[in-house]
């Protein structure tokens, strides 16, 4: 099959779909999409606030900046 004919079979199938199942699987990746982001956004911040809490209580202890 070249491809022009498949690209044409995966546009028919994609078309013999409902609209509603068209939106359904778009809001599946989005959500998908948006879940991996917001993961990723939360570690990050995790990570950073245990930054912060190490930093500060080294101030705590009298050290010196880096000296960890």
């Amino acid at each position: 099959m070249s491809t022009v004919e498949n690209n044409a079979a995966v546009g028919t199938e994609r078309d013999s779909r409902s609209p509603e199942e068209r939106a359904e699987q778009l809001m599946e990746q989005w959500t998908q999409r948006a879940s991996r982001a917001a993961t990723r956004a939360f570690g990050r911040a995790r990570e950073e606030v245990e930054d912060i809490v190490a930093e500060a209580q080294s101030v705590r202890r009298g050290e010196r900046p880096g000296t960890r």
